[in-house]
């Protein structure tokens, strides 16, 4: 399960996820930080993955 933390910062919302080191956004909004989040958490993971098949490349090579 993945978590998502929002507070206020300013006059915007800062969003992050606790479990995804590093993946943080924010929003005018609380709804526009959730959405910028979704897609955040997207990339995040996507780049897990290819970094984790890049890796499982390399080591069937070696």
């Amino acid at each position: 399960m993945i978590t998502f933390e929002i507070k206020k910062d300013g006059t915007e919302f800062h969003a992050w996820s606790p479990e995804l080191p590093g993946c943080h956004t924010h929003g005018r909004t609380v709804k526009e930080a959730l959405l910028n989040l979704k897609d955040a958490a997207g990339l995040y993971l996507e780049t897990v993955m290819e970094e984790s098949i890049a890796k499982q490349t390399l080591e069937s090579v070696a």
